[in-house]
């Protein structure tokens, strides 16, 4: 049941998103495997966000900062430099899924969280630039609803 689950989701995404979700089996791997990386990284965030306890939501966003915050760009980063160098996109040579899910929980984590995150990558740093400055990527980043998360 759980390989028919995994099967029908890889060619709906390979359907729907075609153009974004990487050309060779290879890409669409690396983009699976960011964007589960994000998922994890975001849901840390959400618990933290939704945290009741003001202690413990004072605690968890410490150790976001200080360590999960860190580990994942460092995570990020060596994927990302796995293909050109880091010069470019997680895969191939055109903007996809994996970038954006970078791009989205980066500016929740540059923007509400901690604003210097991106010091320690110049590589990812200027990966949000490339990806933030697409026309069309640059006119949704100014005009969107802006959010607390």
């Amino acid at each position: 049941m759980i390989i028919d689950k995994t099967l029908n989701m890889y060619l709906v995404l390979k359907q729907l998103f075609s153009d974004l979700y990487g050309k060779t089996n290879e890409e669409m791997t690396t983009n699976d495997i960011v964007m589960e990386t994000v998922n994890d990284f975001r849901n840390t965030l959400v618990r933290a966000h939704f945290e009741q306890d003001d202690a413990k939501k004072a605690e968890l966003f410490k150790n976001i900062k200080e360590q999960t915050v860190p580990n994942f760009i460092n995570q990020m980063e060596n994927v990302l430099c796995e293909n050109n160098d880091g010069g470019g996109f997680f895969v191939g040579s055109a903007l996809t899924v994996g970038d954006l899910a970078i791009l989205d929980v980066m500016e929740v984590v540059v923007g509400l969280i901690l604003p210097t995150a991106l010091d320690q990558s110049e590589k990812l740093k200027a990966h949000r630039e490339r990806v933030s400055n697409s026309p069309r990527i640059k006119e949704w980043l100014e005009t969107r609803p802006k959010t607390d998360m």
